[in-house]
C-alpha cells in the first residue's frame, strides 16, 4: 500500500488549483489527485460545448500543470475510509497523511412526473454524458430549457446561435436571480430578440410523450411541444463521500468547515462547491458555487495544510460572476440591492452609463451600465452590478477588489486610474467613479433634508 503526504479527492479547478499550490509550498512532499473522470471538464465552458466549441473534448481541464509538478494522478473513485487510509473502487488502498475533499457538486433533479423518459437531460460535469448530450441537440429542432439562470440562460445562448427553436421555463418572474430585476429583464430582451421563447412564474409539472419527450406540461395545464428537454435548476453540494467517512455535513450546504476550510477532522480539509459557504455580509449559508471561489480556497488550503502560512483575510464568498448573452455581458458582485433589502440593510445606490471607448464612435465602442450599492452610513462600497461590452469582465474584477478591501465612495472618487480612447471610458465618464459620485450625491441631499 502505498502512502502519500497529502491526497485530494477530485479533479476540478479546485482540487487541481490545491494540488499545485500544495507542491508550489511544500515541494518535497508527495501529492496524489484521485478523480473518477480521466478527462475532467472546465465547467464555465460546459454551456460552449454545444455551439461554439467544435467538440466537447475541447473544454478538457489539462493534466499539463499536474504532470509537469509531478504530481500523480489516479483515475478512481474513492468509495471508503479507514482511519488515515482511502478505499478506492478498483485499486485497493491507499494511506494519507493530509485529506483534501473537492468533490464539487451535482445537477438538481426536481420532482416531474415522467422525468426518466428520454431526451430529458441534465448539465453534467461529464465528459461522454455531455457527448451524448451534444449530439441529441443536434438532432432535435425544438428545446425547452428548465431554469433561467447562468447556465439556462448560457445554453440557450448557445442553442439559439445553433438555429434551435429554444424555449426557457422559469418559475420566477425574471431570470438570472443573482443579478437585480432590470438586468435579468435586459437578458429576457436579447434572448427574446434573438428568437427565444421565455415563460416565467410557472414551471414544469410533467413531461409528456411515450418513451421519448414530446412535449412539457406546465403548472398551470398549458403545453409547450419539444423533443429534447434541459433541465438547469442549479447543484448542490456533493457530500456523498463525506458523509461515508462521518464528516459533519450541513443538510444542503455542504461539509462544514472553519475559515480554514478545515472539516471535523484535523487532518482533513473539504475545498469548492462540497464545502459550505458562508455570506459575505451575513455570516448566512451561500448557496454561491463559483469556480473562482473554488480556486481561491484551493490555493488557500495548498499553503496551510501543515500550518497556517496565509491569514484568510475575507470571511465568506461575494459571488462575483460575469456572463455574456447574445453581444452583451453581464456581471455582478457583491450583494445586489433586493438582496440589501431583504436583509434590512441600509443602502445607496449609485448609477452611471457611459461608454467604454472615447470619442464614443471608436470601433468596439459599446454602452456600459453599473449600478453599485453602498452602506448608507459607513460609505463602504457592498456590491456592484454591470452590463455593458467585453469591458465589463475585468471592470467586476475591479470592482470585486474594491469591495473586499472595504473602500468608500471617497476612496474610489478619488482613485487614480489609467485611461486610453481605445481601451476605456473617458476619465471624466468612467462609469465606476460616475456611479460611486452618483451614490455620493444623494447621501449630501439626504443629509441637507
Amino acid at each position: 500500500m502505498k502512502k502519500y503526504d497529502i491526497a485530494i479527492i477530485g479533479g476540478g479547478p479546485a482540487g487541481v488549483t490545491c494540488a499545485l499550490s500544495a507542491k508550489n509550498i511544500y515541494p518535497e512532499k508527495n501529492v496524489v489527485l484521485i478523480r473518477k473522470e480521466p478527462k475532467p471538464m472546465i465547467p464555465c465552458g460546459i454551456p460552449y460545448v454545444f455551439h461554439t466549441l467544435n467538440e466537447v473534448s475541447d473544454n478538457i481541464l489539462p493534466d499539463t500543470p499536474l504532470i509537469a509538478n509531478k504530481i500523480e494522478i489516479i483515475n478512481d473513485e474513492a468509495i471508503g475510509r479507514n482511519e488515515n487510509k482511502i478505499i478506492l473502487q478498483n485499486n485497493g488502498e491507499l494511506e494519507f497523511d493530509k485529506l483534501v475533499l473537492a468533490t464539487g457538486s451535482k445537477a438538481v433533479l426536481p420532482k416531474i412526473e415522467n422525468v426518466d423518459k428520454e431526451n430529458v437531460f441534465l448539465i453534467m460535469k461529464d465528459k461522454e454524458y455531455l457527448k451524448n448530450l451534444k449530439t441529441r441537440i443536434q438532432e432535435s429542432e425544438k428545446i425547452v430549457i428548465l431554469g433561467g439562470g447562468y447556465i439556462g440562460v448560457e445554453v440557450a445562448d448557445e442553442l439559439l446561435k445553433a438555429k434551435k427553436e429554444v424555449t426557457i421555463v422559469e418559475m420566477m418572474d425574471t431570470l438570472l436571480q443573482s443579478m437585480d430585476k432590470e438586468f435579468g429583464d435586459k437578458v429576457k430582451e436579447i434572448l427574446e430578440n434573438n428568437g427565444c421563447k421565455i415563460i416565467t412564474g410557472k414551471s414544469v409539472d410533467k413531461i409528456l410523450g411515450d418513451k421519448k419527450v414530446n412535449a412539457v406540461e406546465l403548472n398551470d395545464g398549458s403545453k409547450v411541444d419539444c423533443d429534447l428537454l434541459i433541465i438547469s435548476c442549479g447543484y448542490k453540494p456533493n457530500v456523498e463521500l463525506a458523509e461515508k467517512f462521518n464528516l459533519v455535513v450541513e443538510e444542503g450546504k455542504g461539509i462544514l468547515v472553519d475559515a480554514y476550510l478545515r472539516t471535523s477532522e484535523k487532518d482533513i480539509f473539504a475545498i469548492g462547491d462540497c464545502a459550505a459557504k458562508y455570506d459575505f455580509y451575513t455570516g448566512e449559508f451561500s448557496n454561491i458555487m463559483l469556480a473562482s471561489t473554488a480556486m481561491a480556497e484551493g490555493r488557500l488550503v495548498g499553503t496551510n495544510l501543515y500550518s497556517i502560512k496565509v491569514i484568510r483575510q475575507y470571511p465568506g464568498v461575494l459571488g462575483s460572476f460575469s456572463t455574456k448573452i447574445g453581444d452583451t455581458a453581464f456581471a455582478v458582485s457583491g450583494i445586489i440591492e433586493k438582496r440589501a433589502k431583504a436583509r434590512s440593510l441600509d443602502y445607496t445606490v449609485g448609477f452611471a452609463k457611459s461608454v467604454d471607448r472615447h470619442p464614443g464612435k471608436l470601433p468596439g465602442a459599446s454602452e456600459v451600465t453599473v449600478k453599485l450599492i453602498f452602506s448608507t452610513y459607513s460609505h463602504t462600497l457592498m456590491g456592484a452590478q454591470i452590463t455593458g461590452g467585453d469591458s465589463v469582465g475585468e471592470m467586476i474584477n475591479i470592482v470585486s477588489v474594491m469591495i473586499l478591501n472595504k473602500m468608500t465612495d471617497i476612496d474610489i472618487n478619488n482613485l487614480q486610474i489609467g485611461t486610453h480612447p481605445l481601451l476605456t471610458a473617458s476619465p471624466v465618464a468612467y462609469p465606476i467613479i460616475n456611479a460611486t459620485v452618483d451614490a455620493i450625491k444623494k447621501w449630501y441631499k439626504m443629509q441637507a433634508v
